[in-house]
């Protein structure tokens, strides 16, 4: 049973798909992070660069926005530093990154995406060739005037009069768009689309769920009209309960779930996920299965296994960018083009674009994945202020280290010594009374030590 759960209750908005019990994908809506994507702009181009084949462009109150200048519509004039026109974002700022836009505005439908600056026409690759030969006739009759559309799946079911009403509203919600732009001078906000909602609409339509679960009566019946409108077969149910929506049909934290490093297998094999500055990679371990590493069979089953659980990870996540994959080492040929094969058909269920590229002469299996907006780990963590993002701290060994080069660079300065310091490396000291020695030998100093607790080991001369 495919479940989609939709929450607007508090200020954080999310929505998930849960299919036979387990997550498959998780959206959320930070209020103190609201997402750009979509959102057209009117921006002014503040600097060119032709090594980059780009422009940086002006177009809110943040960070300037990364325009590729193919992007651009022909039809525009020679571009210019101080031009402006109408940007759409496409992806979201990040750390040091800027937001990427383009000038090739699209404006989404339920059965099409409509790109008035554009003259082209595209199909899901999902439409049968009977109906791409419908919808064709249909669209270069309808195209006459300029522009282009990429038809999706869903036109397949709908007749051309509900096409053409749905172009003509595209169309018409260009004009006032455009109106906007003209009318209006320097950088400023045209449209921002009401992202959840849509997103949600558009997760039903293509999606098409055996249930939607949602806390909101304003999201239920803005829900019932598209289920009748497009006749899914979605049962709508309102939950009313105190408790969290996504607390009542999830089975862990989500936090937990999005940050935990080891995912267990069926079977006690696991994979572990390290996110990295560059990329994300995922090493596939036997762990518990003692004694299988040697069988064909058996590691075949957990590289199948780990491969379709990252995938599931890599939606649920939203990892994007290069991702590589340290499967079980398989000697066979034979088995690494079925593993192959396993990611390539898994990878057509993704809602955004992945590109495999198969094993590399390491064995490491590489792949990417699209990237529009920034990560949970951006979003809703911070660095450790402990380790400072690294993951690791000095063990008590080190900081002994560390405290005998502290105490030989101030020793001309110190009449007695007085430590404090955690019990991990007071232990230290008593197993090995070298340092004491070391102390009355080279400092000539008396020396007294205080034990303290901290969360990790540490000391402080006083």
């Amino acid at each position: 049973m495919k479940q989609l759960i939709v929450s607007s209750k508090t200020r954080e908005k999310k929505w998930a798909l849960i299919n036979q019990g387990k997550a498959e994908r998780l959206e959320l809506y930070p209020p103190f992070s609201e997402t750009k994507v979509g959102n057209i702009y009117s921006g002014t181009i503040a600097s060119i660069k032709p090594s980059l084949q780009a422009a940086f462009v002006i177009f809110d109150h943040g960070p300037k926005g990364y325009l590729p200048l193919k992007s651009i519509p022909s039809s525009s004039r020679t571009v210019h530093q101080g031009m402006r026109l109408p940007v759409q974002v496409k992806k979201d700022e990040e750390a040091t990154k800027g937001p990427v836009l383009t000038g090739d505005i699209e404006l989404a439908g339920k059965y099409m995406v409509y790109f008035p600056y554009t003259d082209m026409l595209r199909f899901s690759k999902k439409i049968q060739p009977g109906q791409r030969r419908r919808l064709k006739l249909w669209a270069e009759n309808s195209l006459q005037t300029g522009g282009g559309v990429l038809i999706r799946t869903e036109a397949e079911s709908a007749e051309e009069h509900v096409l053409s009403a749905e172009l003509k509203h595209l169309k018409q919600r260009f004009h006032l768009l455009d109106q906007a732009f003209k009318e209006k001078k320097g950088c400023f906000l045209i449209e921002r689309p009401e992202k959840f909602v849509e997103d949600v609409k558009d997760a039903l339509i293509r999606l098409k769920p055996d249930e939607l679960i949602t806390d909101s009566v304003t999201v239920s019946n803005q829900f019932k009209s598209v289920i009748s409108e497009m006749e899914l077969e979605t049962d709508l149910l309102l939950y009313l309960e105190d408790e969290d929506l996504f607390v009542r049909y999830f089975k862990e934290d989500i936090h937990l779930m999005m940050t935990r490093r080891t995912v267990w297998l069926e079977g006690g094999s696991s994979i572990v996920i390290d996110v990295l500055e560059a990329l994300t990679v995922i090493d596939v371990n036997s762990s518990r299965q003692t004694g299988a590493k040697q069988q064909r069979a058996a590691v075949k089953d957990i590289n199948q296994k780990a491969a379709l659980e990252s995938l599931r990870q890599m939606k649920l996540r939203d990892m994007h960018g290069i991702v590589l994959i340290d499967f079980i080492n398989m000697e066979d040929q034979s088995d690494r083009n079925d593993i192959d094969r396993l990611i390539r058909e898994e990878a057509k269920s993704d809602h955004k674009h992945v590109h495999a590229a198969g094993f590399t002469e390491l064995g490491l299996y590489q792949l990417t994945r699209k990237k529009t907006k920034a990560s949970y780990q951006t979003l809703y963590t911070v660095p450790c202020p402990v380790c400072s993002g690294n993951g690791h701290v000095l063990s008590p060994e080190s900081c002994l280290l560390e405290l005998e080069k502290e105490l030989l660079s101030k020793r001309r300065m110190l009449e007695k010594v007085e430590i404090e310091l955690t019990k991990d490396i007071h232990q230290l000291i008593k197993e090995d009374p070298a340092f004491i020695r070391w102390i009355e030998k080279e400092l000539n100093l008396p020396v007294a030590f205080k034990e303290i607790n901290h969360i990790h080991p540490f000391y402080r001369v006083i």
